[in-house]
């Protein structure tokens, strides 16, 4: 008599156990939804980088037929001059180039490491889903057993969403470097940009100055029409 109601308590201090391994599955369960709501997350927003890095590229290839058509335009004399500029901007165009290879490399790694993320965390919820159902069945023998194989399971999911919460951490610094390269990349171009424009607005003033110094018979109205060419191309240079 004593023995069965020993067994009694074991078998109802099991189901007891049980219960809580179950919720313990619940909020790991909880966890892997959160998770899987920042990589959706994290995914939309690689998705935006990947459109930055798009926009940058045809920047820069804006920027390089702009440079082919200064070397076009520009007399031997000026492209003498104008030469160790060109050759600064193009050094800086390369190290642009290079920083978007890098940038497209992360994003592959990134992508990589989301669709591994999402196949844990699937394998993940089946592994839920049996317990659960395997859980409600059986005798106090096979609760038992059932009891050594769930809290195995839980603690190899413990392990399971450690990896998957440091991967997680790996990702968000990936994204975090992304950013800074997306920074130093704009900063660069802007300053492409401005050289650009700078030496552009020199070449027309110069060559306003050259046909008025060329036209001495018509001073005045040379005079006017490099007025107003200055003006057009300050007004072209804002435009942009």
């Amino acid at each position: 008599m004593e023995e069965q109601k020993e067994d009694q308590l074991d078998y109802e201090s099991e189901k007891v156990e049980i219960l809580r391994l179950a919720q313990s599955k619940k909020n790991i369960n909880s966890l892997n939804m959160d998770l899987e709501r920042d990589m959706q997350r994290i995914d939309e927003a690689n998705q935006d980088l990947l459109v930055k890095i798009h926009e940058k590229e045809d920047e820069i290839q804006r920027l390089e037929n702009e440079i082919t058509q200064t070397r076009d335009l520009a007399e031997d004399e000026e492209w003498e001059k104008e030469n160790s500029a060109t050759m600064e901007r193009e050094r800086a165009l390369q190290e642009v180039e290079e920083e978007t290879a890098r940038l497209e490399r992360k994003n592959e790694t990134l992508v990589h490491n989301i669709a591994e993320l999402e196949r844990k965390l699937t394998r993940k919820s089946q592994k839920a889903t049996k317990c659960e159902q395997d859980n409600v069945k059986g005798t106090p023998e096979e609760s038992k057993v059932k009891l050594q194989q769930l809290e195995a399971s839980c603690a190899d999911q413990e392990k399971e969403l450690a990896k998957v919460i440091e991967d997680y951490a790996f990702v968000a610094q990936l994204c975090e470097d992304q950013a800074l390269c997306i920074k130093k990349y704009q900063e660069t171009l802007k300053k492409i940009q401005e050289e650009l424009e700078t030496r552009f607005l020199e070449r027309e003033v110069s060559k306003v100055m050259c046909m008025n110094s060329t036209s001495k018979e018509c001073n005045s109205q040379n005079n006017k029409a490099s007025t107003h060419s200055i003006f057009s191309i300050i007004a072209f240079q804002r435009s942009f």
